[in-house]
């Protein structure tokens, strides 16, 4: 799974998506800080913070320190091999090994949160900055495989009130735009995304025809303090 979101995000999968973090934190890091670390909780392969890391070094001397953590070995394991730059650890999400108000920023992207741990780890005047599907993510995907049934509709509302309940709200922004699938990057989609987890020889089979087609992106990046 971590090698196929690797390769589909090579592709340019999520890069519009990148494009956006690097400049939230860009606009809110002042010249003066001697250096800005930014936490990926949830990093799986590695590939966000590294992506994020490169554009804002493009543009900001402040230095990035980027930490990731992952409760999945292989996919940390992948990372350290891909970014030896980057600080990359083993942990459990709901026990984070890190001391108390460390991060300026930490990011959770398309991946499952504790806001308590997040709390505990933020910086009294850091930013929170969640990812999540909006209704159109990955339509395409959802319509072929689950056709007329209540799977090919999606929900954010529940994760956004818990967010807005567990930290202030100060952004939000939506993400829409469209990736052209060939079969490579079709057969690590499904690899990758949990639609296509235990779907069934038919509904794989009627997925085949998306190769070639324009695939839906949709996320909104939400963005919170203390």
């Amino acid at each position: 799974m971590f090698a196929a979101r690797r390769t589909i995000m090579e592709q340019g999968f999520f890069d519009p998506l990148y494009d956006v973090l690097s400049e939230v934190i860009l606009h809110t890091t002042e010249p003066e800080e001697s250096q800005m670390y930014v936490l990926d909780a949830g990093c799986g392969e590695g590939y966000h913070l590294s992506q994020v890391r490169q554009r804002v070094m493009q543009t900001s001397e402040v230095p990035f320190i980027g930490v990731g953590v992952d409760l999945a070995k292989e996919g940390v394991m992948l990372a350290a091999k891909s970014d030896p730059e980057l600080v990359w650890c083993v942990g459990d999400l709901t026990k984070a090994p890190f001391a108390d108000r460390q991060f300026p920023y930490i990011f959770n992207l398309l991946s499952p949160s504790n806001s308590d741990e997040f709390h505990r780890l933020l910086a009294d005047d850091g930013r929170m900055i969640k990812v999540i599907p909006e209704a159109n993510y990955l339509r395409e995907l959802r319509e072929v495989l689950y056709q007329e049934t209540p799977k090919t509709k999606y929900a954010n509302h529940r994760t956004i009130d818990h967010f807005k309940a567990s930290f202030q709200l100060i952004g939000k922004e939506r993400i829409q735009y469209q990736f052209r699938l060939d079969e490579g990057s079709l057969s690590s989609l499904l690899q990758m995304t949990p639609l296509a987890w235990g779907a069934t020889p038919e509904q794989l089979e009627r997925v085949s025809d998306l190769a070639g087609a324009d695939m839906t992106i949709d996320l909104v990046v939400l963005i919170g303090r203390k």
